[in-house]
């Protein structure tokens, strides 16, 4: 529906002006929108705010109501209270906002032509240049945006959390405070930090991850999220070249290693004639990567071997291809496979 239509037809849909063939059209059009997985485990009193929230939010976007005007929505939408994932995608269809944003409507409404909008105690920042932009916020956490994303959070952060709300990429350095966890929000995922670095990667229509690079996050899938304990059993945690992937169509998370660990605490790589445990155990220590290996297999294995630059897996390939052994990657862990070295 055009918008100019759409204003007019909700218009006169929330003064009982439309005729019933209308009525029939924009709730059958309604009725089609609730293809979206969204949270369920809400109780009435949180349907029924939601319900009121995405109403006046439609109102403010399609340009019918101020904030304090905002009028109650229909009775006839009372019935949809009921059924959040259905309000979720129709105030993401009406006004442009997608479903994150859609979900946290008690926040105020998403920039759409601004890079900036200030809105009550919210703050919601869109990067629209080709390059990252750092944010600092009221916390000293710094946020760094890459081009087109957008970050909502609070001007002061009150209360027993720090709570932001995140459309597309941005890499997080979150001052510590473990009295205060720290919530990056995002359409599928909510990552639960005390102090660290990591990047959260969650464009719409696209995987989601998280990637650590120091500290540890908690990451839940948003469908868990509404109980978000240390036990949930959908959460998993992540510590430093870790990476949690969210398959949506699957409704699948992933723990697994990034794609190119960093190194994490410097080690010496020059080896001459050294056991193969020397080199491993200094791999696991510079990367932080846990190596699972037949100890009786490689225990009368030595190299002789310089590394330097090398990436972890490139480091794996020089010294597999010296003891003419293999590796494999399994989730967080590592296996190397080879077969035993007679004792000199």
């Amino acid at each position: 529906m055009k918008q100019p239509y759409l204003q007019d037809l909700l218009r006169r849909y929330q003064t009982g002006e439309c005729t019933p063939a209308e009525e029939q059209v924009v709730e059958q059009w309604y009725e089609s929108l609730g293809q979206h997985r969204e949270v369920q485990q809400l109780t009435p009193a949180e349907r029924q705010e939601l319900g009121t929230a995405l109403w006046q939010r439609i109102m403010l976007q399609t340009g019918l109501s101020t904030a304090e005007e905002a009028p109650a929505p229909p009775t006839r939408w009372q019935i949809w209270r009921a059924q959040p994932l259905r309000w979720a995608a129709a105030a993401a269809v009406l006004v442009g906002v997608g479903l994150g944003a859609a979900r946290l409507a008690s926040g105020p409404a998403t920039v759409t032509d601004t890079a900036a909008t200030a809105t009550s105690d919210w703050t919601e920042y869109t990067n629209q240049t080709p390059h990252a932009v750092t944010l600092t916020l009221q916390d000293q956490s710094r946020v760094t945006l890459a081009p087109a994303s957008s970050l909502k959070y609070p001007q002061h952060f009150t209360g027993p959390g720090r709570d932001v709300y995140l459309v597309g990429k941005g890499f997080f350095k979150v001052s510590h405070n473990p009295a205060r966890p720290f919530q990056v929000h995002t359409q599928q995922l909510v990552t639960t930090v005390l102090g660290t670095t990591f990047t959260v990667d969650a464009f719409a229509g696209q995987k989601a991850s998280v990637q650590v690079r120091t500290g540890k996050v908690r990451v839940t899938p948003l469908a868990t999220a509404a109980e978000i304990t240390a036990a949930a059993p959908a959460s998993v945690v992540l510590r430093p070249n870790q990476q949690a992937v969210y398959t949506p169509d699957k409704a699948q998370l992933t723990k697994e290693l990034v794609t190119q660990p960093a190194v994490l605490v410097e080690q010496n790589f020059a080896f001459e004639d050294r056991p193969v445990a020397d080199v491993l155990t200094a791999l696991e220590t510079a990367y932080g990567v846990d190596i699972v290996y037949d100890k009786d297999a490689f225990a009368h294995c030595t190299v002789t071997l310089k590394l330097s630059s090398e990436s972890l897996y490139e480091k794996l390939d020089v010294l597999c291809k010296t003891l003419g052994a293999s590796y494999q990657k399994d989730g967080t862990r590592i296996h190397m496979l080879g077969r035993p070295c007679k004792p000199e």
